[in-house]
């Protein structure tokens, strides 16, 4: 989890960056403030995913996941 965590805000951060930098160059031209826009509107996603996808694991019972596993990953548990 923690690499995922350090994936999401690198992600993160790199899109802060180009936002940062199409904010200050952008001006009146159209494609560079529609790219912006797509930029703005793709970090609010995956941030809301990062959101949704924590809710959904606290909503998760440790317990269940054995009976959640497929049959790939029974095996790989087993080491067969």
């Amino acid at each position: 989890m923690i690499s995922q965590e350090i994936t999401i805000d690198k992600l993160i951060a790199d899109m802060d960056q180009q936002i940062e930098i199409l904010t200050a160059i952008a001006g009146d031209n159209a494609i560079l403030t529609e790219q912006l826009r797509l930029l703005l509107e793709a970090r609010e996603l995956i941030l809301n995913q990062e959101l949704e996808i924590e809710r959904l694991g606290e909503l998760i019972d440790p317990d269940d996941f054995g009976d959640r596993l497929t049959i790939v990953d029974r095996r790989g548990e087993t080491g067969e």
